[in-house]
């Protein structure tokens, strides 16, 4: 697994740097923006293919490479292969960090992210835009679930952590403890309930096509 950005190859299985609908201004730090690891589908799959960043996952999810998967997903009706379907055919990320193979005990280097699950909404774009405006919380990545009805949101808590982490304390740790404030915060302020298994560093998210996600322009 390459590690080193520099040496990154010029071509994803989703398609080429050099092609990106979006891509970095030069004056974007590509060298030390936060790094995480990308798996490739199924899901049984534990080994990450490559090193990306939130830019990468971005052009990942706008760009048509998810989009028949996404639309096939949507359109079944039988829930019992809806879950299996997705298993099977979605590629996943964990944002948390870069891993040697999916388990929390296996993490290489924290990106000090955390993507947080919001399933089921009953108005997913009045939370979008809510969340993409949030006073406290700067959203990074947003994007809408392969379900349709859900969304998957990133922030960044590596402020906090040297504010607030305990003496010895590891990004892993205080993950736990920051995704408390910030489920009880959600649940507070927008009345809305997210996924208890977000709070562990290998989480996986499955990564589906959306033209309208939202990348926080500062990035680039």
């Amino acid at each position: 697994m390459n590690m080193d950005k520099t040496n990154t190859p010029a071509m994803y299985f989703w398609g080429t740097p050099n092609n990106y609908a979006v891509k970095p201004s030069p004056k974007c730090d590509l060298k030390n923006m936060p790094s995480f690891s990308i798996f490739r589908r199924p899901i049984t799959n534990k080994y990450p293919y490559q090193v990306v960043n939130l830019i990468d996952v971005y052009n990942y999810i706008i760009c048509s490479y998810a989009k028949d998967r996404t639309s096939e997903y949507r359109a079944i009706k039988d829930e019992r292969y809806r879950r299996q379907y997705k298993a099977d055919m979605f590629d996943y990320c964990t944002f948390s960090g870069i891993f040697s193979v999916r388990a929390d005990r296996a993490i290489i280097q924290h990106s000090g992210y955390i993507c947080l699950d919001f399933d089921h909404l009953k108005d997913v774009e009045a939370v979008f835009e809510a969340l993409k405006q949030d006073p406290y919380f700067e959203t990074l990545l947003l994007f809408r679930s392969p379900s349709g009805d859900g969304l998957k949101w990133v922030v960044s808590f590596t402020d906090s952590f040297f504010r607030y982490g305990g003496d010895g304390e590891t990004f892993g740790e205080y993950q736990v403890r920051f995704f408390a404030s910030l489920y009880n915060y959600i649940f507070n302020h927008y009345g809305v309930e997210v996924d208890r298994h977000c709070r562990n560093l290998s989480r996986a998210c499955y990564l589906p096509h959306d033209a309208e996600a939202y990348l926080n322009p500062s990035l680039l």
